[in-house]
């Protein structure tokens, strides 16, 4: 490959445009990858000139012409994003940098490297979308020369390509480079079957091609005896396309008919459904095989009439009715939209960006922080199949598979979070109904509403997932916030200060950017998480005087001595004086195992460990707590005694809590079916050891048939 050969190329659909631009990004890089060869030997100034060689067979502009020759400078050669700047314009420099790795950051594995790198392409071309176009261009060069790298390197590239390169150039529309990845994938993926398919496919070569001929012939000669003016063109599908058929269907070769595909390029819209009705007269159309993209294009711009006819000896083939704009677009998709001015192509990014419908695709690398989760919803994005409409007729591309909820969040993050209800085709439905190409979908919302976690099993797409999980993390955090200030508030109060008087020192700003925090709520929310502890972050909100405070006043003494008698059971964060409330559903006491849970409105509430309750409570609102080992707090609690009818029984049961110690502060007593008494007794205990102690000696005492801990007081 030489640079006169990719120049010839742009004279083939640009006679006379401004190649000089190329020829210089030729000069460039040829300077900085001098002396550098690949895997295979070759020079490595090869590579970027196939580069641009494709990128000129799909008919791109000079500007990314010239970038595709300059795409491995700033990862592999010393050249500078700046530099590139000053010689040829910013422009080209953030394309060239969009396509570079981030090969100067630390990753924990290769899937993390690969789930970064996609996300940043994904992002750069949110600025210009040729970015993925030379992107694509590259990979497609690599995938040519695979055959040089390791076994477990071609799968791994393999692979990659399949998943996310070769979706990506469909949604583009370059369907060409799609097929060539698809099948380069297929070759290293499942090598012995794509050498035994392609080997079918050579056998009946001949005859294939005789077939092609004469069915081409009858098809013109149908449609031009009704004086059609049309161009007809018949191929074999491509390999990976015939072994997916192979695959869904269960079929072999022998069985699969309609192997061959024919194009009939007709001069306009219209004709293409005229010429359809010709051929429908003429060859017997098989049933549920028509597809009209014409009316509704596919997601990257595709447009075209099909239908599956039975054709010369009984064979199934596929005709394509289209005209000659729809053609350069089905093959080259949105380079076919170039422009030619003043001797360059040119076309907006915006309308690129609208044409390639990759708004959506681009807000979604914003959205999912997390690369490997963003890299799974690229995936399920690409593959994009079914068309659902809005009350106003706009079309909403959704994957197979999606729910009513999927819709919702499709249509704005807003929409999703605000949901209330969902109509489908005019029907309400619930938010975790499936919708299918051609329904029609109505969200109805209200402004106070909020997604729910039962939401995470109704939502389909991870787009809707992220955006779910992301609005409940900000409401988590909100209660979080809240926690953590009470928290705050405590700490402060033990070192003289309050939050208020903080909120207005006009240095605590400083103090917290030091400390590494953007304001109080998000100290607040390390404090809860348990990052820092409550004294630490009561330090810097209100450093301690350089001099000793003076000693306490008798009143402060007091209040002290008060409050230390009200000191809570309930140790948060290291933290003591905040409110809690014990969970009615199983009432822990002090010795027993306890977790916390963040409640919606009622504070921070305690339960056992093993309370039944626990276990269907979001995970993600659990703190940390303990008990208070020197805190002196009564927890009331109720026994229950099964007792026998026989005079003194009661006086031996207080007997025993007088000797006890324990006071009593209930005493119900009524009669069971058995004729025996049942008494629930409410006594007040320091912890759960003390309780079990009383327990012991109740069972004890005569008469007492059975001695239980009851829940509810």
């Amino acid at each position: 490959m030489t640079i006169e050969e990719v120049l010839r190329q742009v004279q083939t659909y640009a006679p006379g445009a401004d190649t000089q631009l190329i020829t210089d990004a030729y000069m460039y890089a040829a300077f900085h990858h001098r002396g550098q060869v690949r895997k295979n030997g070759e020079d490595y100034l090869v590579h970027p000139l196939n580069v641009a060689y494709i990128l000129a067979e799909i008919r791109m502009d000079v500007e990314t012409i010239a970038v595709g020759l300059m795409h491995d400078t700033i990862e592999d050669t010393q050249a500078t994003a700046e530099e590139i700047g000053k010689r040829f314009g910013a422009s080209i420099a953030e394309m060239v940098e969009g396509v570079t790795k981030l090969s100067k950051l630390a990753y924990k594995g290769k899937l993390e490297e690969q789930a970064e790198n996609f996300r940043k392409l994904v992002l750069a071309f949110g600025k210009d979308i040729r970015v993925i176009i030379v992107k694509c261009a590259d990979r497609l060069h690599n995938m040519r020369t695979l055959q040089f790298q390791r076994p477990d390197k071609q799968t791994r590239i393999a692979r990659e390509t399949l998943d996310i390169y070769a979706p990506l150039t469909h949604r583009l529309g370059l369907e060409l480079m799609k097929r060539e990845l698809e099948d380069l994938s297929f070759r290293y993926l499942h090598p012995t079957e794509y050498a035994e398919l392609d080997a079918a496919i050579q056998l009946d070569e001949v005859e294939r091609g005789e077939y092609v001929a004469a069915t081409k012939a009858l098809i013109e000669d149908t449609l031009s005896s009704r004086g059609m003016e049309c161009r007809v063109t018949g191929r074999v599908k491509h390999l990976y396309s015939i072994w997916r058929k192979l695959q869904r269907t269960g079929k072999d070769l022998s069985e699969l008919y309609d192997l061959l595909a024919f194009r009939v390029i007709v001069p306009e819209r219209d004709s293409c459904y005229v010429a359809l009705g010709f051929v429908h007269s003429s060859f017997f159309p098989v049933a549920t095989r028509m597809k009209d993209y014409i009316a509704m294009p596919k997601q990257n711009g595709y447009q075209s009439l099909h239908t599956t006819v039975v054709g010369p000896d009984g064979r199934e083939i596929e005709i394509q009715f289209r005209t000659e704009a729809m053609d350069r677009v089905a093959d080259t998709g949105i380079a076919a939209h170039w422009r030619y001015k003043n001797g360059r192509l040119s076309v907006s990014n915006g309308e690129l960006a609208e044409l390639a419908r990759l708004r959506g695709f681009i807000q979604m690398a914003r959205d999912i922080e997390d690369p490997a989760d963003f890299l799974e919803a690229a995936r399920s994005d690409l593959s994009a199949t079914i068309h659902v409409f809005t009350p106003r007729k706009d079309v909403i591309l959704l994957p197979e598979g999606s729910t009513a909820l999927d819709f919702a969040y499709h249509v704005h993050t807003e929409v999703g979070n605000r949901a209330v209800g969902v109509k489908v085709n005019g029907r309400l439905v619930p938010f975790r109904s499936t919708v299918k190409t051609g329904d029609t979908v109505e969200v109805m919302t209200r402004g106070d509403a909020k997604p729910s976690r039962e939401w995470l099993e109704w939502a389909h797409s991870h787009r809707a997932l992220e955006k779910i999980r992301k609005r409940l993390r900000e409401t988590l955090s909100e209660h979080s916030v809240a926690l953590g200030r009470e928290i705050l508030e405590g700490a402060l109060r033990k070192a003289g200060a309050t939050l208020k008087r903080v909120q207005a020192d006009k240095e605590v700003g400083a103090r917290l950017a030091e400390a590494g925090f953007e304001d109080i709520d998000a100290l607040a929310e390390r404090v809860v998480a348990g990052g820092i502890s409550p004294t630490e972050a009561a330090r810097i909100l209100s450093p301690p005087p350089e001099t000793p405070p003076p000693p306490p006043s008798a009143f402060q003494s007091l209040i002290q001595r008060v409050r230390k008698q009200a000191d809570n059971a309930i140790v948060v964060s290291g933290e003591t004086d905040i409110l809690v409330d014990y969970a009615r559903c199983c009432r822990p006491m002090k010795g027993e195992s306890i977790v916390g849970y963040i409640t919606r409105g009622r504070g921070l509430s305690i339960h056992k460990s093993e309370c039944p309750q626990v276990k269907g409570l979001d995970q993600e609102r659990f703190v940390s707590v303990s008990w208070d080992v020197g805190a002196k707090t009564l927890h009331q609690s109720v026994l229950r005694l099964v007792l026998e009818d026989r005079p003194g029984i009661l006086a031996a049961i207080t007997g025993v809590c007088s000797t006890a110690k324990v006071n009593l502060w209930k005493a119900d007593v009524r009669q069971d079916e058995d004729d025996r008494a049942v008494c629930d007794l409410g006594v007040s205990v320091h912890d759960v050891g003390e309780l079990d102690g009383l327990v012991r000696k109740l069972r004890s005492v005569r008469g007492v048939v059975a001695v239980d801990r009851a829940v509810a007081i």
